[in-house]
């Protein structure tokens, strides 16, 4: 059977018609590539040049088995072409979910910005499905709130984060040094619909073994508008809060927009500390950009335990809109 390197040679005589010059080209010997071309003949059963003295002239046989040969090599060329640009948009995939789209509030937008070539699929997910994602391997890296390890699950914390309670300043209860579970049972509470903040409000209460009083779910410019109306109380998290205001700040959104002061404050007889982590499946063979994500949270992603002015504060401005 002819191998892929025989037909090659044969193409690089065919060109020339000349064996010495066809041997220099190749970099092999003169009677190498002559018993090269020998066996392709015989193994084909028909001549392929025609041969006066040292003088060969590609034959009528010669020509077509060169037609057919420019045409394989081309076909491979362009597969060769087609698995490169294959290969480069599969190291730049990266399939991400996060259980709360506050935890990658600016910092997400930097990344994509200074990556152009990462093609990016963003989920929203609980972190029991993400866990269960990550096994299958239809995600390729979770963001979420991992308090414990999980087999098969490699876990790294980012950020060790702070449930808050997000207070309007005009309520009395902005006044306390110190907010106890009973001091916020019967208030209301505003939440985003089937997210995160929602969940943190239900882990809070179920510490008591009861459910918060969830008067509105909604956007979150609408909630906010709720807060700043005293209407009800929004539990976040100090990371939550420190990636808003950090991504206002960096945006001017704050100059000529109307602000409200709200306080932030921890339930203090309830636990309210938790992990922020990422996650993926241990072993796994991950996309570059996938590795690259994972190597820019762990080193740039914001950390309002850096900002000793954030992480000191109780009051903090919010967009009144």
């Amino acid at each position: 059977m002819m191998l892929l390197s025989q037909l090659n040679y044969f193409r690089v005589v065919a060109r020339h018609e000349h064996i010495s010059h066809a041997a220099e080209e190749l970099r092999v010997a003169q009677p190498a590539l002559s018993a090269t071309i020998s066996k392709i003949e015989k193994e084909l059963g028909v001549p392929l040049f025609n041969r006066t003295g040292r003088n060969i002239e590609l034959n009528d046989a010669g020509r077509r088995l060169l037609d057919h040969a420019d045409y394989m090599f081309d076909k491979l060329e362009e597969l060769e072409q087609v698995l490169v640009k294959t290969k480069e948009v599969l190291e730049n995939e990266l399939t991400l979910s996060v259980s709360n789209s506050m935890f990658l509030n600016g910092w997400l937008q930097q990344f994509v910005l200074e990556n152009p070539k990462a093609r990016l699929r963003q989920k929203m997910l609980s972190e029991n499905e993400m866990v269960e994602a990550l096994l299958d391997e239809s995600i390729d890296v979770a963001l979420g709130e991992f308090d414990a390890d999980v087999p098969g699950i490699v876990r790294k914390v980012i950020v060790e984060d702070e449930y808050v309670i997000t207070i309007p300043k005009q309520n009395p209860l902005s006044q306390k040094e110190q907010i106890l579970f009973d001091d916020i049972r019967d208030e209301n509470i505003v939440a985003l619909p089937s997210n995160t903040i929602y969940k943190i409000a239900d882990r809070i209460f179920a510490q008591r073994d009861c459910r918060p009083k969830i008067v509105f779910e909604g956007a979150h410019r609408l909630i906010t508008k709720m807060l700043y109306l005293d209407r009800g109380l929004l539990f976040s998290s100090r990371q939550i809060m420190y990636m808003a205001q950090s991504y206002l700040k960096k945006d001017n959104f704050f100059e000529g927009s109307p602000l409200y002061p709200v306080i932030m404050q921890p339930v203090a007889d309830v636990n309210s500390k938790y992990s922020l982590a990422l996650c993926w499946k241990e072993g796994r063979e991950l996309p570059a950009m996938a590795w690259k994500f994972i190597e820019a949270m762990q080193n740039t992603y914001p950390d309002y335990h850096d900002d000793e002015e954030f992480e000191n504060l109780r009051e903090v401005c919010y967009p009144a809109n």
